[in-house]
């Protein structure tokens, strides 16, 4: 099996294969009806950027992806950056003429997103994009869902060339481990912790912290589950808290 010191350094991708490695069996992402523990998580990663390898190559082209609550974002925002991409978020309510200007500023040649969204932004995608995808079912003919796409195989974590210190997977600024370790020692996020997400879109960097240190994400704000532990932390419009 791989060890944590095996698995290299550089980019966001790296940290769900690490969590796989030091928690496989503890929940990573938990909503009302369903929890994903980490080992799971990277699986799904790796099937999905095997499946986006595929279709984009890894040279390093943009994919929007809508930051929907839910499940099905952290997957494809990894995988995304694991097929050797480059990942944008992007609020999920953002209206069409704004998520126009936004994949003409990234130079968007694919995106990832919830059919909800799809549906609104549908009449708006240019020609140029190599690839739509669904986070969500159900589907409709011509454009597949990110469960369709991964089923070919399994991309694993690849070394790169370029080193932590270089943008990994958001265009607005630095992701580095160094900043998201600074960022979790800021508000004491442990693999104990169990982060209470209320926004309506994901932070990536708090995702990412999460995933960094093992803490658990819940994704619903009514989650009562008897078995549950209760929320440490709260992710509110303003940032992240204790609760």
């Amino acid at each position: 099996m791989t060890s944590y010191a095996d698995l290299p350094v550089g980019s966001v991708d790296v940290l769900p294969s690490r969590a796989a490695v030091t928690w496989p069996d503890r929940a990573a992402l938990r909503t009302t009806s369903s929890t994903v523990t980490f080992a799971e998580l990277d699986r799904a990663v790796s099937r999905l950027a095997f499946g986006l390898r595929q279709r984009l190559g890894g040279d390093g082209l943009t994919v929007a992806v809508a930051a929907l609550p839910g499940t099905h974002f952290p997957t494809a925002f990894y995988a995304i950056v694991r097929s050797g991409n480059v990942a944008a978020p992007v609020d999920p309510d953002l209206p069409s003429d704004a998520f126009a200007d936004f994949l003409a500023v990234t130079r968007a040649r694919a995106a990832i997103l919830g059919r909800a969204m799809y549906e609104r932004v549908r009449p708006v995608l240019p020609a140029s994009l190599e690839l739509v995808l669904l986070l969500d079912a159900p589907a409709e003919p011509g454009v597949l869902t990110c469960a369709e796409l991964a089923t070919g195989g399994g991309l694993l974590v690849e070394p790169r060339d370029r080193d932590e210190r270089e943008p990994a997977a958001i265009l607005s600024g630095l992701l580095t481990h160094q900043a998201l370790k600074c960022r979790a020692a800021a508000v004491n996020l442990t693999a104990d912790a169990v982060i209470l997400t209320t926004t309506p879109f994901y932070d990536p960097i708090t995702l990412s912290a999460a995933v960094l240190t093992g803490a658990t994400q819940v994704l619903s704000r009514h989650d009562d589950h008897p078995a549950s532990r209760p929320a440490t932390h709260v992710l509110t419009p303003s940032g992240l808290k204790a609760a």
